[in-house]
């Protein structure tokens, strides 16, 4: 594989085809949205245009993009629409219905699904059983505290919406219909989302002026989605394939030396004290019965506790990690011994792409800074120490500030993200 433009940082960027890139990354007035990846919102997403330049730099047409930590699937679709076949995987099972509906493409005239019927349908059985006083009743035994996050009459909306998608024949679109379920009882939820882990519901004064209408926000979601999809679909270059599957990233069921190019957004740090993807999507899972999987969070790196602190402290292969943590063992080891497990398990992943990748390819990793106690972890130069352990060459990295985001800058706990850092490895 060519390594042209592949060396230090320059002022021109070029991929391994000759195409000149633009060094920005910032991306601060780029629409993060188009096609399937506006069917709904995700944490700490991989904006695509990230995804699309990494993709386009660091790959060529016709190979094989890994992402193990997949998430809504944002590489997925860039590498299709890029012609680039794409396998993904996650823990999460909301995750992996996500990302397989955002990258694939759906012939809704050859699986006979109108959505302007369908909607019709919808609304006219809303309205009658709403006036006979038969709508569904709440699902209780879906979530021990539904009626917390939910208001009565909205989770008979939800259930009603429920009980209709499972009338639809075509899995595809049905799945697609889950997605719009699932972003109707979110923006539907008493969730304040002001808190960065949603563990909170509104104010008392606001939860009496949050009036959602389930129905009609589904109605406008599933128009915007089928034209969103039926967009991607053109643009998808013949050929181009994504598979998506259940996966644990420190034991990848791939084989090796069979991937051209890894591009992902590994978790920052372990989900109890950074990013909680479980928690963000415990309300989809349970609405879509997403039970087929024992819980996200049981599987995500760093769950298990560290025994032997000290020891394992000693044994960090990174100097930056290691230092950080050794200077808080001795005031606060319960903290450490959370925060610990979690580099040995990315160590674990990075090693599994490394396996799975072609000799001279690279890997593509997007990460941000974190805290621990407040003490700042630059997770750019602990990435790249755990890498050179698991095998891999330090190409280059870039840097940029993001100017928007899902989750709120400051919380309770501290302010959140604001810099990630694109670091670039090479199995050469």
């Amino acid at each position: 594989m060519s390594r042209e433009g592949s060396a230090a940082h320059s002022d021109i960027q070029t991929s391994l085809e000759g195409l000149v890139l633009d060094q920005d990354w910032t991306f601060s007035k780029a629409d993060t949205s188009y096609l399937t990846h506006g069917l709904h919102d995700y944490p700490a997403r991989m904006i695509p245009q990230i995804a699309r330049r990494l993709i386009e730099r660091y790959s060529l047409k016709g190979g094989r993009v890994l992402d193990p930590f997949c998430g809504s699937g944002t590489t997925l679709v860039e590498a299709m629409l890029m012609g680039r076949d794409s396998v993904g995987s996650d823990v999460n099972p909301f995750a992996l219905l996500l990302a397989k509906v955002k990258s694939t493409p759906i012939d809704f005239r050859r699986s006979k699904f109108a959505a302007t019927a369908f909607l019709k349908r919808v609304d006219g059985d809303h309205r009658k059983r709403e006036r006979a006083k038969a709508l569904p009743a709440a699902p209780l035994s879906i979530h021990p505290n539904l009626l917390h996050w939910f208001k009565a009459d909205v989770c008979r909306d939800l259930e009603f919406l429920y009980e209709e998608i499972l009338k639809v024949e075509d899995d595809d679109v049905r799945d697609l219909l889950w997605v719009v379920l699932s972003d109707t009882a979110f923006k539907s939820s008493n969730i304040d989302r002001r808190s960065s882990r949603f563990l909170r519901v509104l104010r008392p004064d606001k939860l009496v002026e949050h009036m959602p209408d389930p129905v009609g926000h589904f109605r406008r979601k599933l128009s915007d989605s089928v034209e969103r999809v039926t967009s991607f679909t053109d643009a998808v270059p013949k050929g181009s394939l994504s598979a998506v599957g259940f996966g644990d990233a420190r034991k990848l069921a791939l084989d090796s030396n069979s991937v051209d190019a890894v591009v992902t957004s590994p978790p920052y740090g372990e989900e109890k004290n950074t990013v909680g993807y479980a928690r963000w999507s415990k309300l989809s899972i349970a609405w879509l019965r997403l039970r087929d999987q024992k819980k996200p969070e049981r599987l995500s790196l760093g769950f298990l506790p560290a025994t032997g602190v000290q020891e394992m402290v000693k044994q960090l292969p990174s100097e930056t990690a290691r230092k950080l943590l050794s200077d808080l063992v001795q005031r606060d080891p319960e903290r450490v011994r959370d925060a610990l497990p979690f580099f040995f398990d990315y160590l674990a992943s990075l090693r599994q792409m490394f396996r799975v990748l072609k000799s001279d390819s690279f890997c593509c990793l997007v990460v941000g800074d974190r805290s621990i106690r407040q003490k700042p972890l630059d997770m750019d130069r602990v990435t790249v120490e755990l890498a050179r352990e698991a095998g891999f060459a330090h190409v280059e990295s870039f840097h940029r500030s993001i100017p928007i985001k899902l989750i709120p800058w400051n919380t309770p706990t501290g302010r959140t993200i604001s810099r990630e850092s694109m670091v670039i490895l090479s199995t050469a």
